[in-house]
């Protein structure tokens, strides 16, 4: 089984069934069409991950009687979105093509040189067009996301270089993020909980989910530094309802499906007079204080 990218192909030369990659890209990536950025690699992660399924449901070792030439359609392609397209496409066969421009006296089948990618990236070298396109400054800091040429997976990966008395994040927890971290260069300071921990190149750090599992990296040593940061979500669409802790600025990030909220960490409050009252109808003020209320099926609370 082989797949032959079809780049901006006339309109006559459409195969039946063929992987309509150009419509994706309108939809996840209007203003890139047939690039990609750092500055869209929401979008783009989305069409990575549209991609990656669209495939899954015409190949693979286990699907038996599937077509032997899957097409994909794509618009004109920047050399990065073309890197792009051939290392997802590299990872569901071993012959992948590409043919620019097509019309009706092209042959198809004379694809040229198979352009077939190891899934493989250089952290210390980023070359190539497609991590210099996702490579950027960002927060004071260069910042390469390596996830649309590694595929549709839970774990998010990037590299940032962090100047000297700088750091990249805030020191911050997650409830469903797990993230680990790996020093490549320099050496520094890492605020973990409430400590700080002096690190260095080849020190790996783990960070399960959870509130007090605080971390932030600061290049305040003679050296910049360099983290791979690994980050592993619960699913691929990486769209988790996740709460974010930050306690240097008294902030908790609610974000995910339907979620995109901000709440003053001092506003939080124990669960115990909400778990002891479930049963009985009252509001609860922006003080704490609640005012007695009567709902369907319940009785309005009582004085305590």
């Amino acid at each position: 089984m082989s797949i032959v990218i079809l780049i901006d192909p006339d309109k006559k030369v459409r195969p039946e069934n063929a992987v309509r990659a150009d419509v994706a890209w309108k939809l996840y990536l209007p203003e890139k069409m047939g690039d990609v950025s750092f500055s869209e690699r929401k979008g783009l992660t989305k069409f990575t991950h549209w991609l990656w399924w669209e495939l899954s449901d015409r190949l693979g070792f286990m699907r038996k009687g599937a077509e032997e030439v899957t097409y994909i359609i794509t618009p004109l392609l920047t050399e990065s979105a073309k890197e792009l397209m051939t290392r997802i496409c590299s990872m569901w066969s071993d012959e992948v093509f590409a043919v620019n421009a097509p019309n009706e006296g092209t042959d198809l089948r004379d694809a040229g040189q198979n352009l077939w990618k190891a899934p493989v990236v250089n952290v210390e070298s980023e070359g190539g067009p497609l991590m210099e396109s996702m490579t950027q400054d960002h927060h004071d800091s260069v910042t390469t996301f390596f996830m649309p040429a590694l595929g549709s997976a839970k774990s998010f990966m990037r590299t940032y270089r962090i100047k000297k008395g700088s750091s990249y994040s805030r020191l911050h927890s997650h409830s469903a993020v797990e993230e680990h971290y790996l020093v490549l260069e320099g050496k520094g300071s890492l605020r973990y909980g409430r400590r700080h921990v002096a690190v260095k190149k080849g020190d790996m750090i783990s960070k399960p989910v959870g509130p007090d599992n605080f971390s932030q990296f600061i290049a305040d040593a003679d050296d910049d530094m360099k983290i791979l940061d690994i980050e592993v979500w619960p699913d691929t669409t990486m769209n988790a309802k996740d709460t974010v802790l930050y306690p240097d600025h008294r902030e908790v990030f609610m974000r995910g499906q339907a979620w995109s909220a901000i709440i003053q960490a001092d506003e939080l409050m124990g669960a115990d007079d909400f778990q002891k009252n479930y049963d009985t109808g009252y509001v609860r003020e922006r003080d704490g204080s609640w005012t007695p209320e009567r709902f369907p099926g319940f009785d309005e609370r009582k004085p305590d």
